[in-house]
């Protein structure tokens, strides 16, 4: 009782930075202050209504791991070795607490812990390590809570609104999930948001906000973003019109409405917190590519696709920063909610990645990546040939018709989806791509279609940095046009950053340090929200056309649609 009288003012404040407008898409500035009092006391019912309880519960975990960092600095002084060491051994000390603080509030806490544990540069070693030990799944909610949502939203009975409904859901995310049903003779999908969710969501991104404003404030311009994300994630209104744009912007391409679908919405099943869409049939392109990578001798061991390449990056940064800490980890095996993830076990793993490193130096990436990809073609036509199945399609022309859908959706269509991954799409069996999610969608204005198209059109024919002065001077011009700065506005950090993103991979940037080496040269300051959520865009559909082993230039692709672009908006 004395812990929540001393902390209700700290809940008033919570609410107070929590309450925010979720009717519109919001920017940094946009959010509005609902003090208690105006709730009548009581608990907000309405779209701002956040969780208290959630709140006291994390700051009664983190609360004594701050004052621990707090009171050992306090004793530490001026004394900087004797401040590094207490640091060292308190990072090890209160990692494992926090990683079962995330594993505990789970939802936006593991998202943020698998992104510190991709970005070494924001966080101590022990918490890089520790947090790599999170994992995604989510689980399906029950029956009885989706119910309750659906005849809240629709206004009447599950059994009166539909002839049929499945209870067990087709996929399940962190906000809410999807499931089968049969409405006036059609099969549709029903996404339902979990019940409560937007309340625990917005207490854990005010709980993380004031735990970076405590201990690493640098970080807030990334923890405003992701806010703004999940506001957007979390309004289905905004989610059902990027659904209608995107499936009519398609519908209206004569080079995509034969090759790509994106599901019908259904308006009488699409109110509040549900969703209505056409079903479309076929497995999910992360099924084609786990069965790709089986082929080539890599094993899952039950994780998801997200959850390995996740964990391949991971032992990627551990080899380049450490190699006989990767050789330690690797040694360990990897166990993760009963599974293990069969990538690499014992010494195996450091001898594979000097191994591939040296055939890469030996035969150029792109080579390379060949080799890899016929040697899976044999094998996996082998596997299905011997098990009766028929051969499977033509992978590598899906993919990249994935990639250039994408870059027509960000010039000629009202939106474009900034989150494509493998379980947002399916392999039709007509042979049409499906295209299903679009949670986080993204609208550019003029300007930046327009800044695009010019970063696109250059990047497409560039060479590597330094092999042309010209290039090298013009792509930093367009990249500080863009609004991208850094502390120093150095040449080679600017001309670089945007071959990282929207370029094809280069075997250099394998080389021990080489990347980070560059990003630490010159700190950027300041780098806009639409190149950044293109470049995630970029590097999403790169990571899945690795998965095929394709090394492709999303600018090159999307080249030819800026150009069209720019010769209509001249």
């Amino acid at each position: 009782r004395p812990v929540i009288c001393f902390l209700t003012p700290w809940c008033e404040l919570h609410r107070m930075l929590s309450c925010c407008q979720t009717q519109q898409q919001l920017s940094k500035d946009e959010f509005q202050v609902v003090p208690m009092s105006m709730c009548g006391g009581q608990a907000c019912t309405s779209s701002n209504e956040i969780d208290d309880l959630r709140f006291l519960k994390f700051w009664m975990g983190v609360g004594p791991i701050i004052l621990r960092y707090k009171w050992e600095m306090l004793l530490a002084g001026n004394d900087a070795e004797n401040k590094e060491q207490r640091l060292e051994r308190l990072h090890k000390e209160t990692a494992p607490e926090a990683r079962k603080i995330a594993e505990t509030f789970g939802g936006i806490f593991v998202k943020a812990g698998q992104g510190i544990s991709a970005r070494p540069e924001i966080a101590p070693d022990a918490f890089v390590k520790e947090l790599r030990k999170l994992q995604s799944e989510v689980p399906a909610s029950s029956w009885d809570s989706v119910r309750q949502s659906l005849e809240q939203e629709l206004g009447g009975k599950v059994g009166q609104i539909f002839d049929s409904f499945k209870q067990d859901p087709l996929g399940c995310a962190s906000i809410g999930q999807a499931h089968l049903a049969t409405w006036r003779g059609k099969s549709i999908v029903v996404k339902v948001q979990y019940p409560g969710v937007a309340a625990k969501m917005r207490s854990d991104l005010a709980n993380i906000t004031m735990l970076c404003k405590l201990v690493k404030p640098d970080v807030l311009p990334l923890i405003s973003s992701m806010c703004e994300q999940f506001e957007q994630e979390l309004n289905y209104t905004l989610e059902y019109q990027a659904l209608a744009a995107i499936h009519e912007g398609i519908n209206a391409s004569p080079e995509f409405a034969s090759r790509v679908a994106v599901p019908a919405p259904v308006p009488e099943i699409s109110r509040g917190k549900v969703i209505g869409m056409e079903f479309l049939p076929g497995p999910k392109l992360e099924t084609a590519l786990q069965e790709r990578l089986e082929a080539l001798g890599i094993s899952l061991g039950g994780a998801s696709l997200k959850d390995f390449m996740m964990k391949q990056l991971q032992q990627g940064q551990d080899t380049s920063s450490d190699a006989n800490d990767t050789s330690q980890d690797c040694a360990k095996s990897s166990i993760i909610s009963g599974n293990s993830l069969e990538l690499v076990s014992s010494n195996r793993g450091g001898c594979i990645a000097s191994c591939g490193r040296g055939i890469v130096q030996l035969c150029g990436f792109d080579r390379s990546m060949q080799m890899a990809r016929k040697a899976s073609d044999v094998r996996l036509w082998l596997k299905r040939r011997n098990a009766g199945l028929n051969a499977l399609q033509n992978l590598g022309e899906l993919l990249r018709v994935v990639v250039r859908v994408h870059g027509y959706q960000m010039f000629f269509c009202a939106l474009f989806n900034a989150d494509p991954h493998p379980g947002n799409i399916l392999l039709l069996p007509d042979g049409r791509i499906g295209l299903i999610d679009f949670g986080f969608c993204v609208k550019l204005d003029l300007a930046e279609k327009r800044l695009l198209a010019k970063l696109f059109i250059l990047l497409a024919d560039s060479p590597s940095y330094g092999v042309s002065a010209e290039t090298d001077q013009q792509l930093m011009e367009t990249v500080l046009s863009c609004g991208v700065r850094t502390e120093n506005n150095s040449k080679e950090v600017l001309a670089q950053f945007p071959r990282f993103a929207f370029a094809k991979f280069e075997s250099k940037w394998l080389e021990k340090g080489y990347i980070q080496g560059i990003i630490t040269k010159d700190k950027v300051t300041d780098y806009p929200m639409f190149l950044l959520l293109a470049g995630r865009c970029a590097a999403l559909l790169r990571g899945l056309c690795f998965g095929l082993q394709e090394n492709i230039s999303p600018a090159q692709e999307w080249a030819p649609y800026a150009k069209q672009w720019l010769q209509e908006h001249a």
